[in-house]
């Protein structure tokens, strides 16, 4: 993460690849002329490399990254041949302009063969920008710094800043200034580590943080708040191929130097986070928009305990962190595959139960005997050009667009029953939908 979201909704597929070009594609005047001061030097046998994810997703990044009027540019590529001493094809270029023109001015070989990412931060309490690139290659994935000061016309030799799995730049203690969180997977797990500059602009590395035993290849890495002020890590990994855990790291600075520490979220058992476990599809989120993550746990809705695991229909369950322990914030149906959850009334809780009918996520005031079910609500994704014909074929019920995305249309059906007090308002339901993406 390298972190990827994804969103799937019914009639609609999200996604996008990055391609290398032998030539730009249609370049804009400015990288044309980029484009044409990279040729100059280096010459024509090249080929452009695109970052695979983060901000920075072009071959060209224009910026300003030494804190002067006017902007500077990066380019990435690798040559089709190799001369001297080259060991590796894939290299970074650093242009800046002399009198209105483009001019390549220091020119760096990167030891990998793909960009992973790129971040353009201060660090630390360092005064200086840095360009930080995440470099991949088959076996691994290494980080490196570079700095380029327009004023000398000198970019100093990349710093190497170890290897990686996951990497990105946050001011994670809230001092108003951005460290680099780096974690490695190494033969006996995984490891957390923030790296930052000192005023002298030296590396320094606060101390390792090895992660739960349990935990494998990271699902994602994401922020939010602990205890409504703290800045936590919520780290999602694989134990296996189908079911995932999370951990929640937290920083605590001492004498200058950042320590991460683990909040201890499981059974009691040191370095257990079963508490946690579940499906690898569930991935901790920020459902409700107020900057505390909930972590998303499984159970059942009435009337399916004793049903075989194909045949139930779940309950999921976000809970929090607070006062040393996870708590229920919410329970909610959710659709994975249409990118909604729906969060039951707090009235609903204990009472309600779900069917699924031709598609559509029905919602019953519970009873044993099924033909005594009250229906509540029921739930449809359609195309646009279905919503219209459903809502006047049926006379019944009141119909309403709760959201749409594209071409997809979120209609909730309340059925037309004043006596039953679990029916939900329509404001109920659009206050309780969260488009999950």
């Amino acid at each position: 993460m390298f972190i990827i979201i994804g969103c799937f909704l019914t009639g609609c597929t999200i996604g996008s690849g990055i391609d290398t070009y032998l030539n730009p594609p249609k370049l804009s005047e400015q990288h044309e002329q980029i484009y044409n001061a990279l040729i100059k030097a280096e010459g024509s046998k090249i080929n452009l490399k695109y970052p695979k994810s983060g901000a920075y997703l072009s071959a060209f990044v224009v910026a300003d990254i030494d804190d002067e009027p006017t902007d500077e540019a990066i380019v990435f590529y690798e040559k089709t041949s190799i001369t001297g001493n080259d060991v590796s094809t894939l290299r970074i270029n650093f242009l800046d302009q002399k009198n209105g023109k483009w001019e390549s001015v220091h020119d760096f070989s990167t030891g990998g063969t793909e960009i992973e990412r790129v971040f353009i931060s201060k660090l630390g309490t360092s005064q200086r920008k840095n360009v930080i690139l995440g470099i991949g290659n088959q076996a691994e994935k290494s980080a490196q710094l570079f700095f380029y000061d327009s004023k000398t016309n000198m970019t100093e030799n990349p710093q190497q800043l170890g290897n990686y799995s996951i990497m990105d730049i946050r001011d994670i203690n809230n001092d108003n200034q951005n460290e680099l969180l780096m974690i490695d997977s190494i033969p006996t797990g995984n490891i957390a580590q923030l790296k930052w500059l000192d005023t002298d602009n030296i590396l320094v590395s606060g101390p390792q943080l090895a992660l739960s035993e349990n935990s494998n290849e990271i699902v994602q890495l994401i922020y939010g708040k602990l205890n409504h002020d703290i800045t936590a890590v919520y780290i999602d990994s694989y134990i296996n191929t189908n079911t995932i855990i999370t951990e929640i790291l937290y920083p605590e600075t001492h004498d200058g130097t950042i320590y991460l520490k683990s909040l201890p979220i499981g059974n009691g058992e040191t370095g257990s986070i079963n508490k946690t476990i579940r499906q690898s599809s569930l991935t901790s989120k920020d459902i409700d928009g107020d900057g505390t993550i909930e972590i998303p746990i499984n159970s059942v809705f009435k009337g399916y305990e004793e049903k075989l695991e194909t045949e139930q229909i779940p309950m999921t369950n976000w809970y929090i962190y607070e006062n040393n322990m996870l708590i229920r914030k919410y329970s909610s149906y959710y659709s994975i595959t249409d990118g909604y959850a729906f969060i039951l009334p707090m009235r609903w809780l204990d009472q309600v139960t779900v069917k699924i009918i031709n598609e559509d996520v029905v919602f019953y005031k519970y009873d044993e005997i099924p033909d005594r079910q009250t229906e509540l609500l029921k739930i449809c994704v359609v195309s646009s050009s279905d919503a219209e014909k459903i809502i006047k074929a049926d006379e019944y019920a009141q119909y309403e667009q709760i959201y749409s995305y594209g071409d997809t249309v979120y209609l909730a059906c309340i059925p037309k029953n004043l006596t039953e007090p679990l029916i939900p308002t329509v404001s109920e339901v659009q206050f309780n939908f969260k488009l999950i993406s």
